[in-house]
């Protein structure tokens, strides 16, 4: 129900935005928009994806992700197509009834209004325990992870946005740094797809391969991002690190407490990552021009996902007594 409705928030928001007569009202109508957007993007999906698949939920997650990682290369183009056609205004109503027409349907008639149990049985879920959250919430290894995943984000994301103006500052032309950038993509369904392989990958293998490969790419494309292939091979190792943290973000508050009460607990999970990857283009920028040269904020970066990736190899290390009633509170 919540992202049927998101759905249709979501599209009036896109409405509102083409009919729009001011700026303060055409803000105001992305405002609207992102409202819809949360209740249908990536963490609801999880929340879903985490109760109802149970331990195949590792495919399940790949398979939306790897779907979501398109979305883009489907969607610019289309959008660009419409735009040239009929405007921006037109093309937000077009876009917003692709969302009425085909995307809201499907939320209907396939995510169940109650969850299910193992057997197919719709079962009615437990009531969230308040002080479970709180205790696991303030827990030292779910703050440890928290702040991890929130550095990498903003490392990743802060590098990634702004990849062509680091790489032409580099040295590249425009057409050579936005040929870079656009593997980005590739490399994150890349990464993605082997979450779909890796099904004996733990969660503390996969962070740490993570980590590593982030560190490695952010500070090589300190150090050489001059040349063409060099810079072609670290987005594609950048971009495997980005695919790789979405998913990490959604299974390993699951992989460590259990489904019971995942919404809450994924939700509190979510929010500080989701705030380092809204802010992570401006930090970016700035640190672009605040720094003597694209080097030095690449250097930055790396040291803020080093300091994240730390974080989540100690979160990793210790288990936490919640940790041993975790299978007792599988749905």
């Amino acid at each position: 129900m919540a992202m049927t409705v998101g759905t249709a928030v979501g599209a009036a928001g896109l409405v509102a935005v083409a009919v729009a007569p001011s700026f303060p009202l055409f803000i105001a109508a992305w405002c609207v928009a992102g409202l819809g957007q949360s209740a249908t993007l990536y963490q609801a999906a999880f929340t879903v994806i985490n109760i109802t698949f149970g331990a195949r939920r590792g495919t399940a997650l790949t398979v939306v992700t790897l779907a979501a990682g398109l979305a883009s290369t489907i969607f610019a183009p289309v959008a660009v197509a419409l735009t040239h056609s009929l405007g921006w205004r037109g093309s937000f109503l077009i876009l917003a009834g692709i969302l009425l027409v085909t995307v809201a349907p499907i939320h209907a008639s396939v995510i169940p209004c109650r969850w299910l149990r193992a057997d197919g049985a719709p079962e009615t879920p437990a009531r969230a325990d308040p002080q479970r959250v709180r205790r696991i919430a303030r827990s030292r290894p779910f703050l440890l992870l928290q702040v991890g995943v929130t550095g990498l984000a903003l490392a990743l994301y802060a590098l990634t946005i702004n990849l062509v103006p680091l790489l032409t500052g580099s040295g590249l032309t425009a057409a050579a740094a936005a040929t870079a950038f656009g593997l980005v993509g590739v490399g994150q369904v890349a990464g993605r797809a082997f979450f779909a392989f890796g099904r004996g990958t733990t969660t503390a293998s996969a962070i740490t391969a993570v980590a590593v490969i982030a560190v490695i790419a952010l500070a090589g494309f300190a150090v050489g991002a001059d040349l063409l292939p060099v810079a072609i091979g670290l987005a594609l190792l950048v971009g495997a690190a980005r695919g790789s943290l979405t998913l990490i973000q959604a299974s390993v508050v699951v992989d460590r407490w259990g489904t019971a009460d995942t919404g809450h607990l994924t939700g509190i999970f979510a929010a500080p990552v989701t705030i380092a990857t809204a802010i992570a283009p401006a930090v970016g920028a700035t640190l672009l021009h605040a720094t003597d040269g694209a080097a030095t904020a690449l250097l930055c970066a790396a040291a803020a996902a080093l300091g994240g990736a730390a974080l989540l190899l100690g979160a990793t290390r210790r288990r936490h007594p919640e940790d041993s009633t975790r299978h007792q509170n599988q749905r």
